[in-house]
């Protein structure tokens, strides 16, 4: 198995949940609640919750998936189910929306610390910083990648979390925090389609879930999920703070809403004033943790494609792609061209790669049972031996 092979360790339960949480939260949050409002006013909460039905959804999908052949990437299996041009066009896809994911988050990443925290950096170098710290941390592996999650995102998120509470002395309409009873289906499910993005990535969990340990695969699922409530919650938090801070209207006309919210936050006596800036500054480490799991999934899928064997190859791919990511990045000129990238392209793809992939697999799955089951007789069969 390609897995055993790379040398790469078995996760636990709550170290694939953070992976994938990390997944998909980094992306969408820059610009957040920004398209909900401009799109469905107050009615965007609505549009909010029907996004994380929907990736709920999408999640146990993908879940049903990976248990096809639990011991295997989709890469590695799924070729087994379907005719080999339908199994490399899937492949190849796949391989093309990471990279793609990876080069926009370079862009905004770029684009929000050269406006707001690093002006007159050039963008060359910030690009060039965020993509050789991920590929560092990516070059180690499943496990070190879960371990620098662990130590640096879950603090972030409990800093988050309490750096939200802290928003609530900001609101100056309070009646704006009630969700609104008129009801416009066609804004909010506009609204739903715009914002989408933010929840886009977790499918890295087709990827990962070969390397957790057998027994811990259910407990993963679990926190996978979890973890999507507490996003689910925090954007909720965030969103009716910023509504009841700024008013609808004027959220529209912000760049990024949220930051704005977080930096106005101080804590008189504190050794860090704006506790907002320090909330905003560690999510460089989600940023960093989201392009690294983008650049694990490219490399992990290239080097299943060609059959590579050997960490050492491993790490040769990864080079070339990173620079690949850092030229495309580079060609952005400014991070508004990634709005229309965005609704044209990838939340297409990403539904694409979320629901319409993963419903086409189990349908075959259900249709060829006989070959789903030598499959998961060779991935037991393999899993023992590893053992």
């Amino acid at each position: 198995m390609l897995n055993k092979e790379l040398g790469i360790s078995e996760l636990s339960g709550i170290q694939f949940g953070t992976i994938v949480t990390a997944g998909y939260l980094a992306l969408g949050i820059f610009y957040f609640p920004r398209e909900l409002v401009s799109t469905a006013g107050r009615g965007g909460i609505w549009a909010l919750w029907i996004d994380g039905l929907v990736t709920f959804l999408s999640m146990k999908l993908n879940f049903a998936m990976s248990r096809l052949a639990p011991s295997q990437t989709f890469v590695q299996f799924v070729g087994d189910l379907v005719s080999t041009p339908v199994a490399l066009v899937l492949d190849l896809f796949r391989v093309v929306y990471h990279l793609g994911l990876a080069v926009l988050i370079t862009v905004l990443f770029t684009s929000f610390m050269g406006n707001d925290f690093l002006p007159g950096t050039p963008t060359w170098a910030l690009a060039g910083i965020a993509i050789v710290g991920a590929v560092y941390i990516a070059s180690f592996g499943t496990t070190a990648l879960a371990r620098l999650l662990q130590v640096g995102y879950i603090p972030m998120m409990l800093i988050n979390l309490l750096s939200l509470g802290l928003t609530i002395t900001l609101i100056k309409y309070p009646l704006l925090l009630l969700p609104p009873l008129t009801i416009r289906p066609i804004p909010i499910f506009e609204a739903a389609y715009r914002e989408f993005f933010i929840f886009i990535g977790f499918e890295v969990s087709i990827t990962l879930y070969p390397f957790v340990k057998p027994r811990d695969r259910n407990r993963a699922e679990l926190y996978a999920t979890g973890g999507l409530g507490l996003v689910l919650f925090s954007l909720t938090f965030m969103y009716e703070t910023c509504i009841a801070a700024f008013g609808p209207s004027y959220i529209t006309y912000m760049r990024w809403p949220t930051v704005t919210l977080l930096r106005a936050v101080e804590v008189s006596g504190f050794f860090v004033e704006k506790w907002g800036s320090l909330v905003i500054t560690l999510w460089t480490v989600a940023v960093l943790g989201f392009l690294a799991v983008r650049l694990w999934c490219v490399v992990h899928d290239i080097a299943a494609l060609h059959f590579v064997h050997s960490i050492k190859h491993y790490r040769y791919i990864l080079l070339p792609t990173a620079v690949a990511v850092y030229v495309l990045g580079l060609s952005i000129p400014n991070a508004a061209i990634t709005n229309d990238l965005t609704e044209k392209l990838f939340i297409p793809a990403g539904v694409i790669q979320l629901v319409v992939i993963p419903v086409f697999v189990l349908i075959i799955g259900r249709l060829r049972p006989t070959t789903v089951a030598k499959l998961r007789k060779r991935t037991t069969r393999t899993s023992t031996h590893s053992s």
